[in-house]
């Protein structure tokens, strides 16, 4: 029976130890109020699930994966908060022109808003793009959610088309993006 009370006990601190560390981390980064209940930006809270630890020996979040979408990823925060679950991005450059995201910011925390949908069941009233000089708030909205789907679908074609030896060309103009790609020492068409 003492044991017993001891796991109760051990449970009950470790669940406040988590909470207080989820806390912290929420302020340390200036979220949005609300419970942090994911975070992978090296201070993992293990709320969804416990951490894992990666390749590098270091302990992460375990990423959100869809086995109806094909869609795995590891948003940089997920916030509890009135009307459902929020996504966060964290973006280390400014915010552009006129406030708003770039498009593959939009897409991204686009995934990670179905992501939260089909993995926690949890609805999604809008997410967040925290660029170095200010936080955009974007509607989550069934346009928003068509225009993901149809990407992702988009995307599910080219690798299957890539799989069966069709070539698949670059879908920008922008050398800056072949600059950074990992592809880029074997791609038939960079422009970097």
């Amino acid at each position: 029976m003492i044991w017993l009370a001891l796991l109760l006990f051990l449970l009950v601190t470790a669940a406040a130890l988590a909470g207080a560390a989820a806390a912290r981390e929420s302020k340390r980064a200036g979220l949005p109020s609300g419970a942090l209940l994911y975070s992978d930006t090296g201070r993992p809270v293990g709320r969804l699930a416990p951490a894992e630890v990666g390749l590098d020996g270091k302990k992460q979040e375990r990423p959100l994966v869809s086995e109806a979408l094909e869609l795995t990823g590891r948003p940089d925060y997920l916030i509890e908060a009135d009307g459902g679950v929020v996504p966060v991005e964290v973006k280390s450059t400014a915010c552009p022109a006129g406030g708003r995201p770039y498009d593959s910011h939009l897409a991204q925390l686009a995934a990670y808003c179905l992501l939260v949908e089909d993995v926690l069941g949890a609805s999604v009233p809008y997410g967040l793009v925290k660029y170095r000089d200010r936080e955009v708030r974007v509607e989550y909205t069934q346009e928003m959610r068509e225009q993901a789907l149809a990407l992702i679908d988009e995307m599910k074609q080219d690798m299957h088309a890539s799989a069966s030896g069709e070539e698949v060309h670059r879908s920008h103009e922008d050398p800056r993006r072949c600059a950074g790609c990992s592809l880029r020492d074997v791609c038939t068409e960079s422009l970097a």
